[in-house]
């Protein structure tokens, strides 16, 4: 191919997070379209797109220059300050490699910069560009560059010094002259002076074009994308834009005439790109190096522990079946290379179980693995379950093993600590990942920057597809006809359209990953830039996780998993209470009671197991072992969730098994004949067809991935095998038919035996040691307080208290006495650490408080505040002390003055001669004060809600759960379960009430609604609010109708009709006299004036009760003239239906009779 005579060699990808827009594969495919011999990328002040551009370019015959184009501080990177005032406190640098050893120098000149010279920018200094100036090769940089800056200034002298400093420093071969032309009248004066300044030096001057976007046509997505990263609107004069719309990847003729009166600034890019010349390695791996004892290597001494964990698993003769499957398991980690990586992992979870750690039975494919269970580094046994090692690590496949470990959520950072101290703090890192701009998040922001009306956006968006997960506009275009026909027809959603399908899929910002750690051999900027968020402590990587991999670093997933920290702390909790050591992996797995609670799906707060749809299948299913568990994990997802009613009724025998071959029975019969798991393909291939495990991972994953070539290649493998082995062509073809329907299906045994086995644990505790599974939970969700209200819910409904918190009995966290639990100190607001810490420790040395004025003269009252005090009565810790919370508030400030003053004097060696004296309390000082009365229910609960974020003694909504039962209410721990666009009757409190102002200038408002069971936010629109504006300001409690919304951010109810209950019940609107979905009659009400023929009128009462008998008992209602006299009907009882309604009423009168209906258990 006949190669353009030009190189971009100053070019952003989206990776220069503020003002780039340049995709890297899109940026690739445009230069190799305009026939560039070499393009190179030079984001700003980072190296995180090097390694995808290298590659994508390689892939496209493209010749990749890495680059970047660097802040340099005006003086030294770590002083704090723009020392001349300058741009951004920086100047810029075009920066590009040579060779290997550039690479590495600008890999540590970025490193440095991020970690050494942040201040607004990552920043390098002069001393850092000498000691790394090996291999790189410079442009002296656009118009922010200092050369340039110099000369804008007027300071020719001080630029060409500049200039002789950065030619001598990196030599006259590698220093060229960057001159641009964007159309800018102080592009062409610094242009003329940077031609002088060459010509004075002897140095070639090279032209460059600054581009961040990929064409001319998108200079207007790219001002939106400065918008959005900016957060500002097109239609602010203000915004930060670029000035010219050329900063795009010209052709080389476009080039060409930029610069046609300086050909030789065309001509240099190509000298450029030919000394750019790198080379990377992908193929070698950079394991931590574990340091073994003196008479091993690393395969000898993974040997040894192996095989003493296979005794210690299995007893001292585990057979011969168990020998050989280590023994293979262990001859193919050899093969591998991977001893270093089985002890590294090894070690670090052996340091967490011997420091009481909680750490998880297994996660992914490592639990296939029996070295790993030998090893303790997984829990449950491969052999029992079935488990696959090939499925872990594959010998014909030579990749990174990938075991991902769970530990307790609130002990997992010391883990980690523990790891960057053993191999070293530079060798270890969290892993960076980038956020970016979804299809309906490139809607929603490109809307607002367009000033577009949010209803109008909102509208849009939601007309674009929820599956696929990763949807792309244009798949939404072709999928969703309203959605393309609302484009088409209106020219501003066009517009809208058009910029928001250039920017979708642009890397919007930088973060951390929640759970990936890199460990290496050397130090990490050996081999990778290094970053760090100002924002936090912690060394992270400047490349992703794809980067880091193919690279042959060693990534781990540290993840922390609330689960393991609830059984933790139930553990404790059962050692605590009840005297008795428990140990989490030696439970026994056939439990009655466990598997009774899970038959009976009371599964709130168990693992994996919550939700109202997994309640039902457990309800069917009936689990009776553990294998039922990892079945029903495996099928619990979209998709293979079809085959749960088939499952069930296998199980049962209400529907009939047939197996194919004897392989399918052997290997489906514990899921009764259906493929559950990705296992059963490889066994099923092995038994078959005579794959090895490994070639039978290979077809897994090609199924997997529908692989069509590669599929069409192991079907003809499969079906030779099983011809060789006297199967039958029909019904060969009809097995892998099968195999490749379930593929698509198919879950990781490994994976869900380990998390079932998780659900197992958890089901146990719940059954066997309630109130100390509940206590636990609690305590981990106690930042939650939806969840927080349900499971005191859940623990009311099992029969167990939960009692305020109480300065003498509480500890910090959740406690349990007999069947009760207390609050903990720490689910008090503004009550921090120090101040638990000595009200616990006072309490422990001296004993319980006796009043408040004790508390006041015991407890640290530089820790223990007015603040402090006032929560911890608002949440009733003090109400032990038998005084009303209205009092002790209005005593508070007296006793902590009274407190002070005791402290202050014992500080003195003043104490009383009442105060030496062993038994006697802190005396209240001052006169008696008459007792305060308490609080009205509404002020008591509101203070509960202001400092514990939920209500404990009651709630203010439960005076109204006879009336509005029978509504027909959603209540809010029912919505889940309820789809998108379903309509509901919603009951609460209006809480977080915020108005705003429509692009039109209407009023609308979000809130947030609460009743009983949690919270949903609501948004109500123009016209809903003009009629509700009152009900919503008055905050009293209301009905919501309204119909459920799915959006990005969550669930929302759009509210179409607000009232207050009242109103609602005045209306008309409120309980139906004839039956209601809200629950189950409770009582039937029959009103009767009984005038001169009271028998006839109790005859007709008892003739009507009569055809409708029941177990509703009936309550006579007598309106007499001066009273209304309610009596209980003895003997009488009915059915409470509507039937019996409308009977009554047609012999009675209308309204003479009506059913109350009970609240939900």
């Amino acid at each position: 191919m006949h190669h353009s005579e030009f190189v971009h060699l100053h070019v952003h990808s989206e990776y220069s997070l503020l003002d780039g827009a340049a995709q890297l594969e899109k940026l690739v495919a445009r230069a190799k379209a305009l026939r560039f011999p070499a393009i190179a990328l030079t984001d700003h002040g980072n190296l995180f797109g090097a390694i995808d551009f290298y590659l994508a370019a390689q892939k496209a015959g493209v010749k990749p220059i890495l680059g970047c184009e660097l802040y340099v501080a005006p003086g030294s990177r770590k002083d704090r300050g723009s020392q001349d005032g300058g741009y951004e406190g920086a100047n810029h640098l075009t920066v590009l490699v040579r060779n290997r050893a550039g690479y590495r120098n600008l890999i540590k000149l970025v490193s440095k910069a991020y970690l050494e010279g942040f201040y607004y920018k990552p920043r390098v200094d002069r001393e850092l560009l000498a000691q790394h100036a090996d291999g790189l090769l410079v442009l002296s940089g656009c118009l922010n560059s200092e050369v340039s800056r110099l000369l804008s200034a007027g300071d020719a002298a001080r630029a060409r010094e500049v200039a002789g400093w950065y030619q001598e420093v990196f030599g006259r071969a590698h220093y060229f002259m960057e001159v641009q032309a964007h159309g800018l009248e102080e592009q062409v004066r610094v242009t003329a002076a940077t031609l002088e300044i060459a010509r004075a030096l002897g140095a070639p001057v090279v032209g460059t074009n600054d581009s961040h976007y990929l064409e001319g046509g998108h200079a207007h997505a790219h001002e939106a994308l400065l918008c959005i990263q900016t957060g500002t609107t097109l239609g602010d004069p203000g915004r930060f834009r670029f000035s010219t719309q050329e900063f795009y990847v010209k052709s080389a003729e476009e080039m060409a005439r930029v610069f046609a009166e300086l050909p030789e600034a065309c001509r240099n890019t190509l000298a450029v790109a030919e000394r750019c010349n790198l080379t990377l390695d992908f193929g070698a791996f950079h394991l931590p190096h574990y340091v073994v004892p003196e008479e091993h290597t690393r395969d000898s001494y993974l040997g040894e522990l192996a095989r003493a964990g296979l005794r210690r698993r299995y007893g001292p003769s585990p057979g011969d079946a168990l020998e050989a499957r280590l023994a293979h398991e262990l001859a193919v980690i050899e093969k591998m290379g991977f001893a270093g990586y089985f002890l590294v992992v090894w070690d670090f979870i052996h340091y967490a179980r011997q420091q009481g750690i909680a750490v998880g039975p297994g996660r992914g494919s490592s639990a296939g693995s029996l070295t790993a269970y030998c090893l303790g580094i997984t829990n449950i046994d491969p052999m029992r379950y079935g488990l696959l090692f090939e499925r872990f690590l594959n010998p014909e496949r030579i990749s990174m093993p990938d075991m991902d470990i769970d530990f307790s959520d609130d002990r997992r950072d010391e883990v980690i600590r523990y790891v960057a101290e053993r191999y070293g703090r530079d060798r270890v890192a969290h892993i960076i990942t980038f956020g970016t701009l979804g299809a309906k998040a490139a809607i929603r922001d490109v809307g607002r920057v367009l000033g577009m009306p949010y209803a109008d956006v909102d509208r849009i968006a939601k007309l674009v597809p929820n599956f696929p997960l990763n949807i792309t506009l244009d798949d939404a275009y072709q999928k969703s006809p309203a959605l393309a026909e609302q484009v088409k027809g209106q020219p501003h959603l066009k517009e809208l359209w058009d910029i928001a399908r250039t920017l979708e899929g642009c890397t919007r910002h930088a973060s951390v990953h929640a759970s990936a750690v890199v460990i290496s051999d050397d130090p990490l900027d050996e081999h990778i830039p290094l970053y760090r968020d100002p924002k936090r402590p912690e060394l992270i990587t400047g490349y992703a996780m794809g980067p880091i991999e193919k690279l042959g670093l060693l990534k781990m997933d540290f993840l922390g998993l609330r689960t393991l920290t609830v059984l933790a702390n139930t553990v404790a909790l059962v050692r605590e209470s009840r005297g008795v050591p428990l140990d989490l992996d030696t439970i026994p797995l056939d439990d009655a009671r466990a598997y009774e609670l899970l038959a009976e799906a009371k599964t709130f707060g168990v693992f994996q197991l919550e939700s109202s749809g997994m309640r039902d299948a457990l309800r069917g299913l009936k689990p009776e072992r553990l294998e039922d568990l990892i079945a029903m994990v495996s099928l619990y997802r979209p998709g293979p969730m079809d085959l749960i009613p088939d499952f069930i009724a296998r199980k049962h025998g209400r529907s009939r098994i047939t197996y194919e071959h004897p392989a399918m029975e052997k290997f489906t019969r514990e899921t009764y004949g259906i493929m559950v798991y990705q296992e059963q393909i490889m066994q099923i291939a092995s038994e078959m067809a005579g794959f090895t495990m490994g070639e039978a991972d290979t077809l897994r994953r090609a199924m997997g991935k529908k692989d069509r070539e590669l599929m069409g290649k192991q079907r003809d493998k499969f079906l030779a095998g099983c011809a060789e082995r006297g199967t039958p062509a029909a019904k060969a073809d009809h097995v892998w038919e099968l195999m490749e329907k379930f593929a698509g299906y198919g879950f990781n045994k490994s994976h869900a035996a380990a998390y079932a086995l998780v659900a197992y644990q958890t089901a146990y505790f719940k059954a066997n040691y309630p109130v100390e599974f509940m206590a636990a939970l609690l305590t981990s969700e106690m930042g939650d307080t939806d969840r927080i209200v349900k499971y005191i819910e859940e623990c009311r409904a099992m029969g167990l208290r939960v009692e305020p918190p109480d300065v003498n009995v509480s500890a910090v966290r959740f406690s349990v006495a007999g069947d009760t639990i207390r609050f903990g100190l720490a689910a008090i607001k503004n009550v921090g650490e120090a101040a638990m810490a000595s009200i616990l420790a006072t309490r422990a040395e001296v004993g319980p408080f006796t009043t408040l004025e004790d508390f006041c003269a015991r407890v640290d009252l530089r820790l223990v505040n007015r603040r402090v005090l006032e929560s911890l009565i608002k949440a009733g810790a003090f109400d032990s002390l038998g005084l009303p919370r209205a009092h002790l508030l209005a005593a508070a400030d007296a006793a902590l003055e009274s407190g002070q003053r005791q402290q202050r004097d014992r500080a003195e060696g003043q104490a009383s001669f009442f105060e030496l004296l062993p038994s006697e309390p802190a005396r209240a000082s001052g006169p008696a004060v008459e007792v305060v009365p308490e609080w009205d229910d509404d002020t008591r609960l509101a203070g509960e809600k202001e400092v514990l974020g939920f209500y404990v003694s009651g709630h203010p909504l439960a005076r109204y759960r006879d009336v509005v039962d029978a509504l027909g209410i959603t209540t809010l721990g029912d919505l889940g379960a309820k789809g998108h666009g379903a309509r509901v009757l919603l009951f609460g409190h209006v809480g977080g009430l915020k108005e705003t102002q429509t692009k039109s200038g209407n009023r609308m408002a979000f809130f947030t609604l609460e009743d009983m069971d949690g919270t949903v936010d609501v948004t109500v629109f123009p016209e809903p609010f003009r009629a509700s504006a009152p009900v919503l300001r008055a905050r009293e409690p209301v009905l919501v109708r309204g119909r459920v919304d799915d959006g990005e951010k969550g669930r929302v109810v759009l509210a179409e009709d607000i009232r207050p209950l009242e109103q609602a019940l005045a209306d008309g609107s409120g309980r139906p006299r004839g039956g209601a979905a809200g629950g189950e009659p409770n009582a039937c009400r029959i009103r009767v004036a009984p005038g001169e023929d009271a028998a006839a009128v109790l005859a007709a009462v008892r003739q009507v009760c009569a055809a409708h008998p029941g177990g509703v008992p009936v309550f006579l209602h007598l309106v007499l003239p001066a009273q209304e006299v309610v009596v209980r009907a003895r003997g009488l009882s009915v059915d409470g239906s509507p039937a019996l309604v409308a009977r009554g009423e047609s012999v009675l009168g209308p309204g003479a009779v009506s059913v109350e209906y009970a609240g939900r258990a």
